[in-house]
């Protein structure tokens, strides 16, 4: 499966996630590719400070520019059982490129209102990508949640009168993403079945969770 986490906002929590929900697959025994599109999003460093501080790798961090992401991601599916995009903010290029590739769109944003209007341009090209690809998938994943945030399933949220899915899983402010940041070690590391770990935990499982197959041509 071919997942890209997108939002053109800065701060959103696109690597975050792309390391966490990398990291959660390697951890139940899936072959894992993390790509840095462009190698300026910043799962190129999260991988660096690993290295650094003598973590083993858990999964493959790869940089590739965005022109040959489509290509890259058709070379790499049949090595790898999931293929993450981590994109850069402000990069319509590798945004597009990203969605091109991708199975499955997921698009991180805080659920403050200013933040949910900064999706706007980013939800637009998402929404237009799906008119042209039925078989893709998308939804926004609350990060920096509140504590006690719940979602229903099937909720959507409308921006600008562009509508997406929400997804159920929320993302909670937690102190040990903030940790991971600057140590390479994952959530699941610092502080195992902690609520952190179980925030990411619940978005594989309902991402991965269909076991679908992704793009091959």
């Amino acid at each position: 499966m071919i997942v890209a986490l997108v939002n053109q906002a800065r701060g959103a929590g696109r690597t975050t996630l792309a390391v966490h929900l990398a990291g959660e697959l390697a951890l139940q025994g899936k072959r894992v590719a993390l790509l840095d599109t462009g190698q300026r999003s910043g799962a190129l460093e999260w991988a660096e400070c690993r290295r650094r501080n003598d973590l083993p790798a858990l999964f493959e961090t790869i940089g590739i520019a965005s022109p040959d992401l489509r290509c890259g991601v058709w070379g790499l599916h049949a090595r790898f059982d999931h293929v993450i995009i981590d994109t850069p903010a402000a990069s319509t290029a590798a945004l597009r490129a990203a969605l091109l590739a991708a199975d499955t769109v997921l698009v991180p944003t805080h659920p403050e209102r200013d933040a949910l209007g900064r999706c706007a341009a980013t939800m637009q090209l998402v929404v237009e990508a799906l008119a042209v690809e039925p078989a893709m998938t998308a939804s926004v994943v609350l990060t920096h949640a509140p504590a006690g945030l719940e979602i229903e399933p099937g909720t959507e949220m409308t921006v600008c009168g562009l509508r997406l899915p929400v997804a159920a899983a929320v993302v909670g402010e937690r102190m040990s993403f903030a940790m991971s940041r600057g140590t390479g070690l994952l959530v699941q590391e610092i502080d195992f079945v902690g609520p952190a770990e179980v925030d990411v935990r619940r978005l594989v499982d309902e991402v991965f969770g269909r076991g679908r197959t992704g793009k091959t041509g």
